[in-house]
């Protein structure tokens, strides 16, 4: 949950720094500081809930699934509104500035057609990024379900054996996706589901054959199910787990 909120904060800081470079460059262009800062701080909101939308919702549910129709259908549904509900803040915008002003000088400057193409720049920009990283975490997704689906049967059928609601239970590895320490228990995260036992993570881990991995000093990954990963941390099924300093180097080698 802390790493998903870590992806929105990077998101957060791409459209910060989007937002202080067409700033800059407005204002070093001739243009009214406080014009520019209006403006922008007007437009960006749908801007931004404009690529979340195409990000999050259209890639997701019908760019990844191939159902291309249907994406360039809503796509374009989604600019017509998008550009609407932009005509439209403008539109009150003006007025807003037209009543009140922002300066003394109440003569507008600038070119809010040119600022809100640019505006629209960057979500290309953000959208093209989008679909090349999820592509390339589909890529890898189908390549471990590949290679999990061609192990031997024997090796499918490994299991481990821990004891949880006081009973003993055997817990397929091909169905664990990692697991996490909580002090002296754990908990393994399955495709079925969560399993707290008692038991240190230090001691499962020489349980557990070569395929998983630790990671961090409190987590423990199943590297068949990981789906993408980076120097900080790797992906299973929306979760991200870190990658801590200690283990980067062994991790990034297996993995790479």
């Amino acid at each position: 949950m802390i790493l998903k909120f870590l992806s929105y904060i990077k998101s957060v800081w791409f459209w910060f720094f989007s937002a202080v470079f067409l700033l800059a460059f407005f204002v070093f262009g001739g243009h009214s500081f406080s014009q520019v800062f209006y403006f922008i701080s007007c437009l960006l909101p749908i801007v931004i809930a404009t690529a979340y939308y195409v990000n999050e919702v259209l890639i997701e549910r019908y760019l990844l699934r191939k159902k291309y129709s249907h994406f360039v259908l809503y796509l374009v549904y989604s600019i017509i509104i998008s550009l609407y509900l932009q005509y439209l803040v403008i539109f009150l915008a003006l007025i807003i500035y037209s009543t009140f002003g922002l300066e003394h000088n109440n003569l507008l400057t600038i070119d809010i057609t040119t600022l809100s193409l640019c505006l629209y720049i960057l979500v290309l920009f953000k959208v093209i990024a989008e679909i090349v990283r999820k592509l390339n975490q589909k890529e890898v997704l189908i390549e471990r379900m590949s290679q999990l689906a061609n192990q031997p049967s024997k090796e499918k059928d490994d299991k481990i054996l821990v004891r949880y609601n006081r009973q003993n239970h055997n817990v397929y590895l091909d169905t664990i996706l990692y697991i996490e320490s909580l002090s002296d228990y754990i908990k393994i995260i399955t495709t079925k589901g969560e399993i707290i036992t008692k038991e240190q993570i230090s001691k499962i881990s020489k349980r557990l054959p070569k395929e998983f991995l630790r990671t961090h000093r409190s987590f423990i990954v199943n590297s068949n199910m990981i789906t993408s990963f980076n120097r900080e941390f790797v992906t299973i099924n929306d979760n991200q787990v870190p990658i801590s300093r200690t283990y980067k180097q062994e991790v990034l080698s297996f993995l790479t």
